[in-house]
């Protein structure tokens, strides 16, 4: 172009608007930083020393390890879609539970309703439950969990993700180990990006990728995907705050998220997580500390207080 001028803008053609669209969806889907390096030149790219694979997991573990049990006050925010494709609104107070490495329970409640939310996986079972307008308990054991079965039951919210979302089990330190990961460096966003990989009898599927923050080490975004690459799961994890030790310095205490952002593409359901009051194990816990196995017992399905109970196998 010419004398500094522009041509006008005229209408985008079809293909321009979905080319349009498709680069903000981009942007959107990874905050709003992620498409900034392109458009402040090379000054924004990283180009210093960087960890080896051992070292990285090494500090993760190193702050993951310290963190068997997490006890917090949140606040949700969640929008259920249907099998209908209605979108059903709930938020509130309630109580995260955790402990490693597959334990977990959220409860949502609201005052003069009662427990509207739940969420929650034990060593075998699996449940998500929904009062308001979808009145609706899901259940299933891990044994009998395929992508086939989770279809048929239209359950718009998976606890098995939300619990890898949660982000503090350690990695195995074998690296050769199923499922295997593999570790790259993204210069322009300044993360360490893992990506686990399993062996299908006639491929190389990836599970799961996350990426850590280049100072702390400390996660920031999770994506999970179905067999075919298709992302089921992307969340984002920020607001991280050390989490008290008591056995520790102040300077060894560890760190955890308390901002979770989740997106399920395949049901369009979202989730918000934001904790507070954030412990190793409830500050009113006296002879038998809070969690414990039985803080991850199950609804009753026969007494769940809900309308429709689905039984996922």
């Amino acid at each position: 172009m010419q004398g500094g001028t522009r041509p006008p803008l005229g209408p985008r053609s079809p293909g321009m608007q979905r080319s349009w669209l498709l680069a903000i969806s981009v942007c959107l889907c990874l905050g709003a930083g992620a498409c900034q390096p392109h458009g402040r030149g090379t000054e924004a790219i990283y180009t210093g020393d960087t960890d080896p694979m051992e070292k990285v997991v090494g500090t993760i573990n190193e702050n993951n390890r310290k963190i068997p049990t997490l006890w917090a006050r949140h606040y949700y925010e969640a929008n259920i879609v249907d099998e209908q494709k209605k979108s059903h609104f709930v938020n509130g107070d309630g109580v995260l539970l955790y402990a490693s490495p597959s334990s977990m329970r959220i409860v949502g409640t609201k005052e003069l309703i009662g427990t509207v939310f739940e969420i929650g996986s034990n060593d075998t079972t699996f449940w998500l439950k929904v009062v308001p307008d979808v009145d609706t308990l899901w259940f299933g054991s891990y044994q009998n969990m395929t992508e086939e079965a989770l279809a048929r039951a239209h359950i718009p919210i998976r606890p098995d993700m939300v619990l890898q979302v949660l982000g503090v089990n350690t990695i195995d330190t074998n690296f050769n180990n199923l499922p295997a990961p593999t570790m790259r460096f993204n210069n322009d966003q300044r993360m360490y990006m893992f990506v686990w990989n399993a062996h299908f009898p006639d491929r190389w599927v990836a599970q799961r990728e996350v990426w850590y923050d280049l100072k702390q080490k400390l996660p920031r975004f999770v994506f999970l995907f179905d067999s075919n690459g298709r992302v089921v799961l992307r969340a984002q994890l920020g607001k991280h705050q050390q989490l008290e030790a008591p056995d520790l310095p102040r300077e060894q205490w560890p760190w955890v998220a308390t901002d979770y952002r989740l997106f399920f593409p395949d049901s369009r359901s979202t989730m918000r997580l934001m904790l507070s009051d954030v412990h190793l194990h409830s500050p009113d816990s006296r002879r038998v500390p809070v969690p414990n196995p039985r803080s991850f017992v199950p609804p009753d399905p026969k007494n769940a207080g809900v309308s429709h109970v689905i039984e996922i196998r």
